[in-house]
């Protein structure tokens, strides 16, 4: 597929919401010609959504409810922004929510920023039911786990040039923002899908 095919079809996903920059420069840094495959196993941007979301519930407010944007590990989850806030017309201030390929949906990230920062650890997420968390990279590392993205480096660049962000590189970092995130705002999502799925 066509670099411009993509970016449209991408663009196509927003339902009329303006595209944050940092996702518009992202999606061009992911299909430029330098970077041939995946550099991070925690985000990768979509251009067509697979049925994730609408498994859970087809019913128009409930999808409407959500942009998804991204794969988030290699099982078939989706982030997506949540608008919990139908006044808010940036989505780059609106949650991130992780729809698990197998089973459960939490929010992962109060932002774009943090997401973007926790996609440079190059770990997918462990989405469960009752949770979300990232395994420890070291840990991974020392049971010969771990598969590092082939452009990683190249998206680490991206982030600090482009993105002007500094990426997490402790998992600790990591678990004080997704844990603060469902401190947040969990119990608002878990209230809000329960209406979808009685």
């Amino acid at each position: 597929m066509n670099k411009t095919m993509v970016k449209e079809e991408f663009t196509a996903l927003f339902k009329g919401y303006k595209i944050p920059n940092v996702l518009k420069s992202l999606i061009d840094f992911q299909t430029s010609e330098n970077v041939a495959s995946y550099y991070s196993n925690a985000i990768y941007l979509i251009d067509e959504v697979d049925g994730v979301i609408d498994g859970f519930s087809s019913e128009p407010e409930f999808l409407n409810s959500f942009i998804p944007f991204a794969e988030a590990d290699s099982v078939g989850s989706i982030y997506a922004f949540w608008i919990n806030n139908k006044e808010e017309k940036n989505l780059e201030n609106l949650p991130i929510v992780v729809f698990g390929g197998e089973e459960g949906v939490h929010v992962i990230a109060q932002n774009l920023t943090e997401l973007l920062q926790i996609a440079a650890y190059d770990v997918e997420p462990n989405v469960f039911e009752d949770e979300v968390s990232f395994p420890d990279k070291e840990e991974l590392i020392e049971e010969d786990e771990f598969h590092p993205t082939e452009f990683n480096k190249e998206y680490l660049d991206w982030l600090r040039s482009e993105a002007k962000l500094k990426p997490f590189v402790k998992i600790e970092d990591i678990d004080e923002v997704v844990e603060r995130a469902a401190e947040k705002l969990g119990s608002s999502l878990n209230d809000f899908l329960k209406k979808y799925n009685e």
